[in-house]
């Protein structure tokens, strides 16, 4: 797990190794290469641990985009391609996902680790943290609350949408007690946890935070199957201009996208339809890729969204405010004039044409087409294809590893729609 916060800390560790070499050195401390967990308990430790917690969020959110995008029908493993060598990714794209696969061990450290994280925070600040009673505590306290709430919120909406014990029914358990680790927590609980964190962040949040919060809530909401709730948040949610809720990554700790998916890495190659997209999207949303072995008659595709590995990553934006607001006015409220409404500022905004007057009606398969390349890279299309039903297909290459370039898409039945809970995890926890 990357951990920027501690980097300077082992640099000083390094330097006190080399100056055990040298005699001339002599009565330095021993250097801090760990954090005591009573130091956490103190007022002016609170914003080192907010900044822990968003690193946590940096570091899980996107190992759940470009994971989860290859779970489904957005990203492609194939071996031709230069560097694409995991075998774990090539499970993943088939949904055909071992308990042992460590790349989704990874992930689930992530999340979790950063759920403790947001957890923790949130129990120091009810049991042993002691503010001051002047402006500076006051304003610490509400801030760290809104972090732990909000944050502890999004762990719980990635532990219900993205992992299931048995592959078809969505959560994961939470375990505070090493001992005695709980069951597994189904997704509506989870989500209902969720929502009830974001009301408590909202009540601290500025305006611009609320909006957020409440467009985040919409989404779960729409996941549940709950329509009417998602459109009543995302009426108050994010307005186009706002900016967006990002992952943030640099060049010591990089957005995966780049490092497994672009100009990094390709291990996760993009479907060919987004190239169709990317031919009137005023986003660079993919570009060819020659990074390969073989001589293919298939093109090939890495994204191009994030061409460096410092660039943000998207996770709450106004146009998917927007497409909520969209698909709850045509399949709730069967108003199609409605739903153009809100889809027409997002198709502006990406330099498509936007549906008039004497065109066809908005359909719900447009819709999702709207979704699938508005949200690209976003880890919203494996959700979006097991709620509208969308088939999942695997792209089985001639020659065994596509020597012609010839495919075809072949149908997956009974495999993994969601990250399965790992072995680490089933070992240690005997309620699984």
């Amino acid at each position: 797990m990357r951990n920027p916060i501690f980097t300077g800390l082992l640099a000083l560790a390094a330097v006190g190794s080399l100056a055990a070499c040298d005699s001339f050195v002599e009565g330095i401390d021993q250097p801090i290469d760990r954090v005591n967990s009573d130091s956490l308990d103190l007022q002016r430790e609170v914003d080192f641990q907010i900044t822990g917690i968003k690193e946590g969020f940096n570091d899980a959110y996107d190992q759940i985009a470009t994971l989860s995008d290859l779970l489904s029908d957005v990203g492609e493993f194939n071996r031709g391609v230069r560097n694409s060598t995991f075998p774990t990714f090539g499970d993943i794209d088939r949904g055909e996902i071992g308990f042992d696969n460590n790349s989704v061990d990874n992930l689930s450290d992530a999340v979790n680790e950063y759920r403790y994280a947001a957890d923790d925070l949130l129990r120091r600040i009810d049991e042993t943290i002691t503010f001051s009673d002047d402006a500076d505590g006051v304003a610490t306290e509400a801030r760290a609350r809104f972090a732990a709430n909000f944050h502890g919120a999004i762990a719980r909406y990635f532990l219900a949408t993205y992992f299931s014990e048995d592959g078809v029914n969505g959560g994961a358990p939470i375990s505070t007690d090493r001992d005695d680790p709980g069951p597994v927590i189904p997704a509506a609980t989870l989500y209902q946890q969720a929502q009830d964190k974001l009301a408590i962040a909202f009540d601290l949040g500025s305006a611009t935070q609320q909006r957020q919060i409440n467009t985040l809530r919409a989404r779960i909401a729409l996941f549940q199957g709950d329509r009417g709730a998602a459109g009543a948040f995302a009426a108050e949610g994010m307005v186009e201009g706002d900016a967006p809720y990002v992952g943030r990554y640099t060049a010591a700790s990089s957005n995966d996208w780049w490092s497994q998916g672009g100009n990094g890495r390709v291990q996760i190659s993009i479907a060919r339809r987004f190239a169709d997209y990317d031919a009137i999207d005023t986003r660079d949303l993919v570009v060819q890729t020659l990074n390969f072995d073989r001589t293919f008659s298939r093109p090939y595709y890495q994204q191009a969204l994030y061409p460096t590995p410092d660039v943000d990553l998207p996770f709450i934006t106004w146009q998917e405010n927007a497409l909520i607001q969209a698909e709850v006015a045509l399949l709730e409220d069967t108003d199609s004039d409605a739903a153009e409404a809100f889809v027409n500022p997002v198709l502006a905004d990406r330099g498509f044409d936007e549906i008039g007057a004497a065109d066809p009606d908005l359909t719900q398969e447009t819709l999702i087409q709207i979704r699938d390349r508005e949200l690209f890279t976003q880890g919203q299309r494996l959700v979006d294809q097991r709620r509208f039903g969308l088939p999942f297909e695997y792209a089985v290459y001639a020659g065994g590893g596509g020597g012609d370039g010839s495919f075809t898409l072949q149908p997956l039945p009974g495999i993994y729609r969601y990250f399965p809970l790992t072995q680490t995890e089933r070992n240690a926890n005997p309620n699984l």
